[in-house]
């Protein structure tokens, strides 16, 4: 149903550069707003190359909320490769709404506003109250891989999944599992409730 995009940096030396490595340092520098703008622009202009009915999934960090143009450069994105608004699809953890929650909850209603889909990454990891939670304009949860690799062998594991499914499907959220590597939890998954699934054993970066 949709894809996230992934950033990788080839380095001419150093070879291959993970994302843990290199994003700290664009965000203490500045540089993540380029970075995250050049990202925005490519995966929707990517995703307008695959089937009508596939979104494209965007990671956005805390620091880029205090970007006032951020609406703007979805907005530009969007417009510059045509993609309807409701196949992007924003990710954002829950440090973006405690790092400045009434700011940060404006700009998601206005994202909202767009038709774009705003995405919790990391469910159930995170210090958000469900309170806030509550608040949030979502229109999906990732349920953090933690839960998904322990459930098999943890009934407490399975259970705090199966609760943040039922949590997450009656406020009206799409729930889908991250991190599945083995198509042997795809029964269980399903059984917690997770209709959706993202990880190695459905498809490969």
């Amino acid at each position: 149903v949709g894809r996230e995009a992934l950033m990788r940096w080839q380095h001419p030396v150093k070879g291959l550069i993970m994302p843990n490595d290199f994003i700290p340092i664009a965000e203490e520098t500045g540089l993540i707003h380029e970075l995250g703008a050049f990202t925005l622009h490519e995966a929707c202009a990517e995703a307008m190359r695959w089937d009508d009915h596939e979104t494209v999934a965007v990671n956005l960090s805390a620091s880029q909320f205090t970007n006032s143009a951020l609406v703007s450069l979805v907005e530009s994105a969007l417009s510059k490769s045509g993609l309807p608004a409701w196949r992007l699809e924003l990710e954002i953890t829950e440090s973006v709404l405690l790092a400045n929650s009434a700011a940060n909850l404006n700009t998601l209603n206005q994202l909202k506003e767009l038709g774009v889909k705003v995405a919790l990454d990391d469910f159930g990891t995170g210090h958000a109250s469900l309170k806030l939670l509550s608040a949030i304009p979502l229109s999906e949860v990732k349920i953090d891989q933690y839960f998904v690799t322990r459930m098999r062998r943890s009934a407490v594991a399975f259970e705090v999944l199966r609760t943040a499914a039922e949590l997450a499907t009656r406020m009206g959220w799409r729930v889908v599992a991250e991190g599945v590597e083995n198509v042997a939890d795809i029964p269980a998954l399903r059984a917690a409730g997770c209709r959706y699934g993202q990880g190695y054993a459905l498809g490969r970066p």
